[in-house]
């Protein structure tokens, strides 16, 4: 189960776009902030280091926060689509209510990271490095999880439709409250060896991969 962000008492909303782009500018970390109903649309927040802050009902779309460092960061009720989080170190970072439609985390370490009732069709995570990282009540339509590195994976409630899980292990990994509909894996789906699915999502599988089951 991921860890939950350890965060200072609510303090007075900050001017979130000058102090993250003064602090990217400068190297300097944020920490300890509360940010609500800030607006920054396609800026380059790129080594952004955020600690110990809050955004709250933020709409940060098309901005870059490649290579970031995010440490205890809730996130709630925020517009994230098409932000870029590519390599970027996430941990103990809550996303809650969230909009993050083709989100890009390819290659970005994720540690003891949650999203809850989130928007997250067509978001890219491929390469990204999983570990005690928790997906409930999302909707993933066409998202992409290829070539994963995954330690402690839980998918709750979700709409996983056309999700691209080649190459990514999901062993150990309970789907059965989850929605599965043409799920993408290897020729061989090795990767859902271990993996736990109930009676009717196997048979799904099943004939995915042409086997014939005989009543």
């Amino acid at each position: 189960m991921p860890k939950e962000p350890v965060l200072p008492p609510a303090g007075e909303p900050g001017e979130l776009l000058p102090l993250a782009l003064e602090a990217a500018e400068e190297g300097e970390r944020l920490e300890g902030l509360d940010f609500s109903g800030q607006t920054a649309l396609g800026e380059d927040l790129a080594e952004l280091e955020l600690s110990g802050c809050r955004l709250v009902r933020c709409r940060l779309t098309g901005c870059s926060f490649a290579a970031a460092s995010l440490r205890d960061v809730l996130f709630q009720d925020c517009d994230l689509s098409q932000c870029r989080f590519t390599k970027a170190s996430l941990t103990r970072c809550t996303f809650d209510g969230c909009k993050a439609l083709g989100a890009d985390l390819s290659g970005a370490s994720l540690r003891d990271v949650s999203f809850s009732n989130c928007r997250l069709d067509l978001a890219n995570c491929n390469a990204a490095a999983l570990r005690d990282v928790a997906f409930r009540d999302c909707s993933m339509e066409d998202a992409a999880l290829s070539g994963c590195r995954v330690r402690g994976l839980t998918l709750d409630r979700c709409a996983l439709t056309r999700v691209n899980f080649f190459q990514t292990p999901l062993a150990g990994v309970d789907l059965t409250s989850c929605t599965l509909i043409e799920p993408v894996f290897s020729a061989s789906a090795a990767e859902l060896k271990g993996a736990v699915v109930d009676l009717f999502q196997a048979a799904q599988l099943a004939r995915r991969f042409g086997i014939v089951i005989k009543e």
